[in-house]
């Protein structure tokens, strides 16, 4: 028999964030609310079966279940997983101008350099997001030994949004390689350098105002003490426009969906061009061993970034005061935000699990010490 699954058992899992990322940037399941009841359903089966405490134990984390612990002991992925391709760029950014129609084509190029010993084939394999088409010239073929061969990607949107979604590259020994794609085609808040944005005092910091409003409005719907405040996603179409109405400077706080506010408000830091916590080197988000790591990193971070993370951080420990009514604790909270935080630009599927899941660790240390004070 299939036992029930709940929310409380599932996040709490330590290695939840590992799976869930990795599903993320396999296949992107979670677009459907069907599937994200399957996924529920899978991550039972792998817990009843056993499965989680052997992985966790073949990449050396911990079983507990209570919050993630740092590892004393640096991880590091990238000997025992060298990508036989080298890509450049590993993050695609494409801006669509705005005085141009939304369906006309734009154009980046991909440089794949063969660093293994002998030939390779490869193959894009794209799962794309509703309103966009891709087209590569080639969609396949193969490269000689230290060889390269350029791949250009033309992009065409059949709607007047952001995108930011990961292609798939095929190689012909079975694995696989990811490029990241940002597509920004809306103006006004989203998207843009938080430094063009009108900013005001909140708490003591200066931030953009876009996020003071969205912030009230969770306050105001009940936030916090609705459960699952950031995790569960709001309804689609609302979040559209009212996400339309914010750019437009037309927003006017209408709305009954405390869900689609919060998800705007992660939209709006996963937007951003340079993620707050990509502002740091990987190696001090990989190899981090202490709490006081993580806040010296953290005082480290340029301006806006740090200015933003410390509003962000003061208002998460808020909602995690409400958790025994929300269900939303710093674990918990940490497992849903850290994604949009840090924008995972490595082709290697496994390194980028595991930068996901110290993402995760990284951000709730940031949190704990922020509740207690330390920070």
């Amino acid at each position: 028999r299939r036992p029930k699954c709940n929310f409380e058992r599932q996040q709490t899992h330590p290695f939840h964030s590992v799976i869930s990322n990795c599903f993320i940037l396999i296949s992107g399941i979670f677009q459907t609310e069907k599937s994200r009841k399957n996924l529920d359903n899978f991550f039972t089966f792998l817990r009843f079966s056993g499965f989680l405490r052997r992985l966790e134990g073949k990449m050396g984390l911990g079983s507990s279940r209570s919050a993630p612990a740092p590892q004393p002991k640096a991880l590091s992925v990238t000997d025992s997983f060298t990508p036989s391709l080298e890509i450049k760029p590993q993050l695609i950014e494409i801006k669509k101008d705005s005085t141009a129609p939304i369906s006309s084509p734009s154009t980046a190029d991909v440089v794949l350099t063969n660093v293994d010993d002998k030939k390779i084939k490869f193959r894009f394999d794209p799962v794309l997001p509703a309103g966009v088409t891709l087209n590569f010239s080639p969609t396949s073929g193969s490269i000689d030994r230290g060889r390269s061969k350029t791949v250009k990607v033309t992009v065409v949107l059949r709607e007047k949004k952001n995108f930011n979604f990961k292609i798939t590259l095929r190689i012909e020994n079975g694995s696989s390689l990811f490029i990241n794609m940002k597509v920004i085609a809306e103006g006004g808040v989203f998207g843009v350098d938080p430094n063009t944005l009108e900013q005001v005092e909140d708490n003591g910091l200066r931030v953009p105002r876009v996020l003071v409003t969205m912030k009230d409005l969770i306050v105001q719907k009940g936030g916090f003490r609705t459960e699952g405040i950031f995790r569960l996603a709001g309804e689609q179409t609302e979040i559209l426009r009212v996400k339309d109405l914010m750019n437009q400077n037309k927003f006017d706080g209408n709305t009954n969906d405390v869900n689609a506010i919060s998800s705007l408000l992660k939209i709006w830091f996963r937007d951003l061009p340079v993620p707050i916590l990509n502002t740091l080197p990987d190696r001090t988000i990989m190899n981090f061993s202490a709490d006081s790591d993580c806040v010296s990193a953290f005082h480290t971070l340029p301006e806006p970034q740090k200015s933003l993370l410390t509003w962000l951080l003061s208002f998460l420990m808020e909602i995690s005061t409400h958790s025994s009514v929300n269900k939303m604790t710093a674990q918990n909270i940490a497992i849903v935000i850290a994604p949009n935080l840090y924008d995972i630009s490595t082709p290697n599927p496994m390194e980028g699990l595991i930068l996901s899941q110290k993402c995760a660790q990284f951000l709730f240390q940031l949190l704990n010490a922020k509740i207690s004070g330390v920070m």
